[in-house]
């Protein structure tokens, strides 16, 4: 039978686990990689679906569209519009 006597709580060890730098950098360098994939992930998707994402960007103005002024203009919003929608949700 185990009573509360049979522990000892006065043994308070802590484990302290120190890396070297070149580890620290090593982990910064594969959480980046993941982000950057994570927020590419959801660039793309929001590119696929970048139509719904420009209507809930005109809700808020009566009669104003996006128009374009040059012919790449219209890609190239939509490339900023899915990334900052990445970027935003990743």
């Amino acid at each position: 039978m185990v009573t509360n006597s049979d522990f000892n709580f006065t043994n308070n060890e802590t484990v302290t686990l120190e890396l070297p730098f070149s580890e620290h950098i090593e982990e910064l360098r594969q959480r980046l990689f993941h982000i950057v994939w994570i927020i590419l992930f959801l660039t793309c998707v929001a590119f696929i679906e970048v139509k719904l994402l420009v209507k809930i960007l005109e809700l808020p103005v009566d009669n104003v569209k996006f128009f374009q002024l040059s012919p790449g203009e219209y890609f190239v919003s939509t490339v900023k519009i899915s990334f900052y929608t990445g970027l935003l949700f990743g």
